[in-house]
């Protein structure tokens, strides 16, 4: 029997977090999505217009993207259909969409035999191993890749298991198209078909709902383990069949990584390292730089932001001691009178830059 695999908090405390790497920034991650909506709402039509998006590397709304080969299972469709819906979505516009892939067969979803997989999980196999920069696969919809008729908890469970366990060996993200149930709930959650089994499996959901059929806008109800809860209000644009950005109610957060990374670095240029808690790094910045982060705000930014720390030349550590935790920066690479640190930019004309459109607004 294999041993039961643990990190202690301590441990787990000094390691430095990794950024998530996104597909669609604050949007999509690796990993397994729903997006649900009622029939005929325009679900395919934002989805096809996600991946146009994402394989041309063009920002979805206001959110980067990360550009890769893209796979969308139309399985209620026919070629000549998705031919015309591209056509009236893309029209003329000059980008390449030979990453973009379309299907309108699929198998239906088994389980690997003997941790071979099988079914549907074997052709998506195949085509990520032809296809090796494959970060995006919609399948379009969930109950055409299903062969179980029960409806119970524990099948909808291990059927999107299947799923998320493909999308996390592969690191990649797969969008699940799924339909919304005619009952009305305040929480858009319980308003997905089926048991709560396919919200709980997958690692997040976004569900569109149109108040009425007869309008143009809708809100697309964001949640999930990576990305913030929010609330986009969308409308459809008929003209070029795209849904359109019409607010965010997320905040934005007040103290940006960016913003910490950048008074960080011009501060390190002349100190070069830097050793002791958080709450003497904050009063080290504040005098230095005029800036106050509570120590506990700066731990977590550091954090998410060590790798680009690492990119402008310096490491960034935690340890604890027998009473205490400690910060520890050193430079590793090297740094100009001119500001350029390894990653080629300039600090210091970047916060100048973000300081004047403060001034500004």
């Amino acid at each position: 029997m294999t041993n039961l695999k643990t990190i202690d908090a301590e441990t787990l405390l000094c390691q430095p977090m990794r950024r998530v790497p996104f597909l669609v920034d604050d949007l999509l991650a690796p990993g397994l999505y729903i997006l649900a909506g009622a029939p005929k709402v325009g679900k395919s039509w934002l989805a096809l217009w996600l991946c146009t998006r994402i394989a041309s590397g063009k920002p979805v709304w206001k959110f980067a993207v990360r550009s890769s080969t893209v796979l969308y299972l139309c399985l209620e469709d026919n070629q000549q259909r998705i031919q015309n819906r591209l056509s009236e979505m893309v029209g003329s516009e000059p980008d390449d969409f030979s990453s973009l892939h379309f299907s309108t067969e699929a198998q239906t979803l088994t389980a690997p035999e003997k941790g071979v997989d099988t079914g549907l999980l074997k052709q998506l196999h195949e085509f990520v191993a032809v296809h090796s920069d494959t970060r995006l696969i919609v399948i379009d919809t969930l109950q055409k890749v299903r062969t179980a008729a029960d409806v119970s908890y524990g099948c909808d469970y291990n059927d999107l298991s299947l799923l998320k366990s493909f999308a996390d060996r592969y690191r990649l993200t797969i969008l699940v198209i799924h339909h919304l149930r005619k009952m009305k709930d305040d929480d858009p959650l319980n308003r997905i078909s089926g048991t709560t089994g396919i919200a709980g499996a997958a690692d997040g959901t976004l569900v569109l709902i149109r108040s009425k059929r007869s309008e143009s806008g809708a809100v697309l109800h964001c949640t999930g383990r990576d990305i913030q809860t929010r609330e986009l209000t969308l409308e459809f644009n008929q003209d070029g069949h795209v849904w359109e950005l019409r607010s965010d109610s997320a905040v934005d957060d007040p103290v940006p990584s960016e913003e910490v990374l950048e008074h960080l670095l011009v501060w390190l240029r002349e100190a070069g390292s830097f050793s002791g808690t958080a709450e003497e790094l904050s009063a080290t910045l504040r005098q230095r730089c005029g800036v106050l982060y509570p120590g506990n705000v700066l731990t977590r930014k550091m954090r998410s932001c060590a790798e680009e720390l690492e990119r402008y030349g310096f490491v960034c550590r935690f340890r604890r001691t027998h009473d205490r935790r400690l910060i520890e920066l050193e430079r590793v690479g090297c740094v100009g009178d001119d500001g350029i640190f390894a990653g080629g930019e300039n600090i210091d004309a970047t916060v100048a830059e973000r300081d004047s459109k403060a001034a500004s607004a």
